[in-house]
């Protein structure tokens, strides 16, 4: 259970409010209807944050340097057929197990990053 990424945390957290929010009824008995619409209101507006930040934080470039990351992962290659997302982590410096598939692929990956054709 610790070894939950932070995405899957988004969908825990996003899915437990969106239960809450469709459990509406069964909280009308708990808390009332007038506090009931006020804390299905809060869960809305939480649910919309969190279901955008779950987005921003799932693209492909954090997909890659997810899997790079991971126990076991020796090394991510890249060749030259990447769209402009991966190619620009391939060359990211920084990315220690992300990285060209050979020497000749760099400068293509490059070009590909920076959108020079």
């Amino acid at each position: 259970m610790f070894n939950l990424t932070s995405k899957q945390w988004f969908q825990i957290i996003s899915g437990s409010i969106s239960g809450l929010i469709t459990g509406a009824a069964l909280l009308t008995t708990l808390f009332g209807q007038d506090l009931t619409i006020k804390i299905v209101a809060v869960l809305g507006i939480i649910n919309i944050v969190l279901s955008t930040v779950g987005t921003a934080v799932s693209g492909q470039a954090n997909l890659v340097k997810d899997v790079a990351a991971m126990p076991g992962v020796q090394r991510v290659s890249v060749n030259t057929d990447a769209n402009p997302t991966l190619a620009s982590v391939a060359i990211d410096p920084g990315q220690t197990k992300v990285g060209p598939a050979s020497p000749e692929a760099r400068e293509a990956l490059t070009k590909i990053a920076t959108g020079d054709k």
